[in-house]
């Protein structure tokens, strides 16, 4: 997250934009916060969505040259602005040319190009800050500074690891995790990769994942024995239990696709989401066909159909699925 400028404690004008929708809330706030204070938000606060073609620009200015009641600015916020800005461009910036004295402007958008009129009149009233995705491996760095910054706690490297292996890079939900691992934790403050494991445990994805794993490295009993461990907690749920297969599976054939097409390692990383070990990911990858991915799917439609028609139970089906698959591997690659 960078910021264009940084300007006077309250300006005419602010922007957050980019692809990271987490960091673009995370700003937006923080300026919700900088302008209104403790002032009473219904009073104070009007919110637009840009998206919905029915927000005129009448009503956004109207708002903004009214005068406040009880408080001493308004703020007026447009989210997901970037089909308002489009429709309105130059009647925004004809009045960021002479904006209101008592009225600030919010935008909340995916792109706000720096060379752009609108961009740099923003700047010179506000501040403009732009929220970039993360790469996945920067990931962890952000949670320990996160942490620190929003729950004054110290998140253990090792625990941001691990956070990031069992719930993958989305912001928003790495956020969820570390709030419920700070109330955890209570007085202390550190947050250890033991407190990770204890709190979330090991995820139902995870679980199915070392299914496909363990059938990858031809270990018919280990596989097995994975499958009890997940039939075991979710015995009354058949259909999830072969819902999470496919979904685990339709991922394995996205990236194997995407590998055919010499798509680089970050992508094949995101489609798997297996983030801190690549040598896991290509073997597993190299494990199977597309042919062979295919027909786990094919068997897996077939084991649910059969479940719920009564042919077969769900639990013999998988078993079957693990036999045939092990036995199906993609033949090993000589080496040396």
């Amino acid at each position: 997250m960078t910021a264009a400028k940084k300007s006077q404690q309250h300006g005419a004008a602010y922007a957050v934009f980019g692809g990271e929708l987490f960091l673009r809330r995370q700003a937006a706030a923080g300026f919700i916060k900088r302008v209104l204070g403790d002032a009473d938000r219904a009073l104070a606060l009007s919110e637009y969505d840009g998206s919905d073609a029915a927000v005129s620009l009448a009503a956004v200015l109207d708002d903004l040259r009214t005068l406040p009641f009880l408080t001493e600015r308004r703020l007026v916020v447009v989210r997901e602005a970037d089909a308002f800005i489009t429709q309105y461009r130059s009647e925004l910036e004809d009045y960021l040319a002479a904006p209101s004295t008592t009225g600030v402007l919010l935008l909340d958008c995916k792109s706000l190009p720096a060379n752009t009129r609108l961009h740099k009149r923003i700047a010179q009233l506000g501040e403009v800050i732009e929220c970039k995705p993360l790469k996945a491996y920067a990931v962890p760095a952000w949670l320990v500074q996160h942490c620190q910054a929003t729950c004054g706690k110290r998140l253990d490297q090792r625990a941001a690891a691990l956070l990031c292996d069992q719930i993958g890079t989305d912001l928003g939900l790495l956020d969820a995790e570390l709030q419920k691992l700070s109330m955890y934790v209570g007085d202390r403050a550190g947050i250890s990769a033991a407190d990770v494991e204890a709190l979330t445990g090991r995820c139902r994805e995870e679980q199915v994942w070392d299914i496909l794993s363990a059938i990858a490295a031809g270990n018919r009993a280990k596989a097995f024995v994975l499958w009890e461990e997940v039939w075991q907690t979710d015995r009354a749920a058949s259909a999830r239990a072969v819902g999470g297969l496919a979904f685990t599976v339709r991922r394995l054939l996205a990236a194997k696709q995407a590998q055919q097409a010499g798509a680089p390692i970050d992508e094949l990383r995101k489609a798997m989401m297996i983030w801190r070990d690549d040598e896991r990911l290509m073997r597993e990858l190299n494990a199977f066909t597309i042919d062979q991915i295919e027909l786990m799917l094919t068997r897996l439609l077939e084991a649910d159909v059969a479940g719920k028609t009564g042919a077969a139970s769900v639990r013999s089906s998988i078993e079957a699925f693990i036999i045939e698959m092990c036995g199906r591997r993609a033949p090993r690659r000589a080496t040396g």
